[in-house]
């Protein structure tokens, strides 16, 4: 592991959860095994209870208690319950979220996530792979807060002068950014090529070039922003005729119906906070 940055040490961060790395690495594969999967979340007593408590939660809906993995990955499926997985080992990552900016950074990781979900079918890409590209983007953000919980957390409610590059600054500030530090870690965790491509060039230029995956976040990205779930403080506002900008050409029905969506992304970060963090 790569355990320094720019001489910032990261071996004081939690680990990220062993289950959710395993099933991270399986991103790819279509021929994983439902008890490869039961097995690995279950390794965790306290860990798969968290899972199933969301499996149960609002979010999903389910008529009926999920009472174990193995039915959970046959009522919900092996992409769906892999997405809770990452969603609980992120929080689990985090630890407390007393501070507001962390609070801040979840909420926009989450909210990236579900318009992840919404708008991967304008990308050509499979809903799951979004999902974790998007609740995964900002982990080097979150790994600043972590490690920086007062300096960093001002750093992001001060206003940038002018139209001042944010990296650049965190680079004025640390000698590194959130890209390089999601990146290394990334990288520690041994996760696909493809979610360490997101994690460190979210922030480049958009362009109509490949990988999909990272146009898909940083439209996603920008769709979280606007819609109120953003990082930075103030951000700056958007309009949502410009998300469209960033999309692909729509598909007959696939035009983005961005006032609907909003409310569906709000009440979904909702209904998982309500599940992971306040018991309701």
């Amino acid at each position: 592991m790569a355990t320094q940055v720019q001489g910032i040490n990261l071996e004081t961060l939690r680990p990220f959860p062993e289950a959710a790395c395993k099933l991270i690495r399986l991103i790819n594969d279509e021929r994983v095994d439902f008890r490869d999967v039961s097995s690995v979340i279950a390794g965790d007593g306290a860990f798969s209870s968290q899972v199933l408590r969301l499996a149960n939660s609002a979010l999903i809906g389910c008529r009926h208690e999920i009472a174990s993995v193995l039915q959970a990955l046959s009522v919900v499926g092996v992409n769906r319950l892999r997405d809770l997985v990452v969603t609980v080992a992120l929080k689990n990552f985090m630890g407390d979220t007393g501070n507001a900016s962390l609070l801040r950074c979840w909420r926009h990781n989450l909210a990236t996530a579900f318009w992840c979900e919404r708008l991967a079918p304008r990308f050509d890409i499979e809903i799951p792979v979004g999902y974790t590209a998007g609740i995964l983007h900002d982990i080097g953000r979150i790994a600043l807060v972590m490690l920086f919980p007062h300096d960093y957390a001002a750093f992001l409610d001060r206003p940038l002068p002018g139209r001042s590059d944010p990296l650049e600054a965190e680079r004025i500030h640390w000698k590194t950014d959130h890209c390089q530090i999601g990146h290394s870690l990334a990288t520690a965790w041994n996760f696909p090529a493809v979610l360490r491509d997101v994690i460190a060039h979210h922030h480049d230029a958009v362009t109509n070039q490949p990988p999909r995956i990272r146009r898909l976040a940083q439209a996603a990205c920008a769709a979280a922003s606007i819609t109120g779930f953003h990082t930075v403080c103030p951000e700056p506002s958007r309009a949502p005729a410009r998300l469209e900008d960033m999309l692909p050409p729509a598909g007959s029905g696939m035009s983005l119906q961005f006032e609907d969506l909003l409310d569906t992304v709000a009440r979904k970060v909702n209904e998982t906070e309500c599940s992971l963090f306040v018991g309701c």
